[in-house]
């Protein structure tokens, strides 16, 4: 009799791990279609778009004397930006960093350009970034859609948060140009404005930085279609 209940006993603990082991299966097999979902679909990377080497940036300012006009001359960066679809918005987002050679700049006047490139610290910091933290496309294509979004600029080694309102337009499918400008001050990137002749010619503090950037459609690697 004893032998009956020790047996009827581990019959029962087999009974209970099997119930066990079916229930943990039955468990993974509804879990592994949404851990998949979850892994195949993040945040979509829709496109690639490769800044072509015809944007330009200028940057103008006065002086106690005159006004000064600097502008990008040649970009020789292959700065490519990402499109993506933003599940929980459902928008289409648009971010990545462009960087641009302090030495680029030309401000048609030589004394002008290299004291420039002097108070931005080219030899310490030769390049200027700007890092679309979240540009949000027009949902159609179509000229002139103003849209609001963040950069990171990053100048003499000193990166700001700053809000934007850019004018997205679509010349073609294959290509998106981003224009916007933003007022800048020397002291925000804790720059002291240039100044000649003991302090009698001085540079205000006071910028106006006007982007005009073109992108083509990049394959996935990031090379122009």
């Amino acid at each position: 009799m004893h032998d009956v209940d020790l047996l009827e006993a581990h019959f029962f603990e087999q009974l209970q791990s099997i119930e066990a082991m079916i229930k943990s299966l039955f468990f993974l097999a509804i879990s592994l279609p949404l851990i998949g979902f979850t892994a195949n679909h993040p945040e979509d990377i829709e496109a690639k778009w490769k800044v072509s080497g015809t944007s330009r940036v200028v940057v103008e300012g006065q002086s106690n004397v005159n006004e000064f006009k600097c502008v990008t001359i040649r970009y020789e960066g292959n700065d490519v930006l990402t499109q993506r679809n933003d599940n929980a918005s459902g928008k289409m987002i648009l971010e990545g960093a462009i960087n641009m050679k302090v030495k680029s700049f030309d401000c048609e006047n030589r004394i002008m350009t290299r004291d420039l490139r002097e108070t931005l610290k080219e030899d310490a910091y030769p390049e200027i970034t700007v890092d679309l933290v979240s540009i949000v496309l027009p949902d159609k294509e179509g000229n002139c859609h103003k849209v609001d979004g963040k950069a990171e600029i990053t100048l003499a080694g000193e990166t700001r948060l700053m809000d934007f309102t850019w004018e997205v337009s679509y010349p073609n499918s294959q290509k998106i140009r981003l224009s916007g400008n933003r007022e800048l001050k020397f002291s925000q990137f804790n720059i002291e404005p240039p100044s000649k002749m003991m302090g009698m010619i001085r540079v205000k503090d006071k910028l106006l930085v006007d982007f005009d950037l073109v992108l083509d459609m990049a394959d996935p690697d990031g090379t122009s279609m």
